[in-house]
């Protein structure tokens, strides 16, 4: 009867056999699907996700009441203009919708004083117990080609609607020399002004009394 010797070499590529079998059995259920530890593969080719562009993400009332700069170089036009109504938050909302390049600008907001459009001056009326003025900037002086264009627009809403809300009218100005202007008339001096994107937009919420 032959017996087979067992070398040191032998025993030792057994062992790591062994070894490598029991790590590849007990390796945890987050390894092997992709999911668990920072910088796993799963989570480098995860979606990405948005913020939602609501309430719950607009800034604090009183944001936006010392203006804002426009960014440099913005070629904005005028594109659009809504207004909604939200009483179950407290608030109605006036945005202004823009195609083209950059952010909107705008100036610290007035209120009560006389306004007339840009350039030719007809007065401006809107209705409401106060009128909130505000000055924007970062609109192309000559609209690029292909870019959506709002005319002057006088706003006007539903007065059958049974909705508690604080704004009662809205005029933009679309453009003239590199600024537009917003007039809303409105039932709240509390308020608040920024900006989203995609699209972009200059956004104004005034608080319901």
């Amino acid at each position: 009867m032959h017996h087979r010797s067992v070398t040191p070499l032998t025993l030792l590529l057994s062992t790591t056999l062994a070894l490598g079998a029991c790590s590849l059995s007990t390796s945890s259920p987050s390894a092997a699907t992709g999911t668990g530890a920072p910088g796993t593969a799963a989570e480098a080719t995860a979606p990405p996700t948005h913020p939602r562009q609501n309430s719950s993400d607009a800034p604090d009332w009183g944001a936006g009441s010392q203006g804002q700069q426009a960014g440099e170089g913005s070629t904005l036009t005028v594109a659009d203009v809504r207004v909604g109504n939200h009483p179950d938050e407290g608030y109605s909302r006036f945005v202004v919708e823009f195609d083209g390049q950059g952010t909107p600008g705008w100036s610290q907001p007035q209120w009560d004083v006389p306004v007339s459009t840009m350039g030719k001056g007809d007065p401006i009326e809107v209705e409401g117990e106060r009128t909130m003025v505000i000055r924007g900037s970062g609109v192309a002086a000559v609209p690029p080609d292909g870019q959506r264009v709002s005319g002057h627009r006088q706003i006007e809403l539903d007065n059958s609607a049974n909705d508690d809300r604080s704004i009662d009218s809205a005029y933009i100005d679309p453009g003239f020399e590199g600024e537009f202007q917003v007039v809303l008339g409105t039932d709240s001096q509390t308020y608040r002004v920024f900006s989203l994107s995609n699209p972009t937009r200059l956004v104004v919420d005034i608080a319901l009394d």
